[in-house]
């Protein structure tokens, strides 16, 4: 079977993981869930990046599920077996940022919500579409949007499933920047590579961890666990670097990203 996600590594530091099924305008499928997935957790251990760029292959990022697989489901097939949960880019501890390339929706929206950031193609299409289809909310949609977007605007989209431009979706804060389709990539691999030369792994880790976590919790409990985290940081090599590239008035020059647990 022809792979349906591409993984490149640059020389700046990002993987560059695309999403390729040309002949079905990448529609998704388990086949690609898993390779993507797979592909993310390549990158999480990959010493050589620093940064995660996800794009679709041609002019569409990924338009849904494709449609023989929802005849399958509709019949009593099951989707996958040991499926991860689709939050799984959020549990990577380094930044994943979108280039989305073209239209976007359903199970493809909800795999772009889970990214750190995200660049869009200026009059790229939007749907959650689940609604339509007879669906809830697809895994943390409702929750990522809500929190986006505030609580309306995020029953209004999830309910009426409606079309929405990526314009609109900068204006709620769906998407973070625009970029034209011959720039989408290239705008979001130099943002991966600003990382990359100027961001210490470990904080970046860390600080994907409280922007994702810290938000199901008080802020009392984030507050503490900043102070955890404080003085784990302090005792990593790139505490020390940070400091010295500082004094020394140079550009860091941070280790690769290793395992911690926090």
């Amino acid at each position: 079977m022809a792979d349906n996600v591409r993984y490149e590594v640059d020389e700046r530091g990002a993987a560059l993981l695309t999403l390729s099924r040309p002949d079905r305008r990448n529609m998704w499928t388990a086949q690609m869930e898993t390779e993507f997935y797979d592909c993310l957790d390549r990158a999480a251990g990959d010493t050589r990046v620093r940064a995660i760029v996800v794009t679709g292959a041609g002019s569409s990022f990924v338009p849904g599920l494709d449609p023989a697989v929802l005849v399958d489901l509709t019949s009593g097939s099951a989707y996958a077996a040991n499926r991860r949960p689709q939050t799984h880019a959020t549990t990577i501890p380094k930044p994943v940022i979108g280039a989305i390339n073209g239209s976007c929706a359903g199970i493809g929206l909800a795999q772009a919500l889970m990214f750190d950031y995200r660049f869009a193609v200026r009059g790229a299409k939007f749907s959650t579409v689940f609604a339509k289809r007879g669906l809830p909310a697809e895994d943390a949609t409702a929750w990522i949007l809500t929190r986006l977007v505030g609580p309306a605007h995020a029953f209004e989209l999830l309910a009426s499933g409606r079309v929405f431009l990526a314009e609109e979706a900068a204006e709620l804060g769906v998407v973070q920047r625009l970029s034209d389709a011959d720039r989408v990539v290239e705008d979001a691999l130099g943002f991966a590579h600003g990382l990359a030369a100027n961001v210490s792994p470990v904080a970046m880790a860390m600080i994907k961890s409280q922007v994702w976590r810290d938000c199901e919790t008080t802020l009392e409990a984030a507050r503490i666990r900043a102070q955890y985290l404080l003085k784990l940081a302090k005792e990593q090599p790139d505490f020390a670097e940070g400091t010295a590239s500082l004094t020394e008035k140079r550009r860091p020059d941070f280790a690769p990203y290793s395992t911690l647990h926090f």
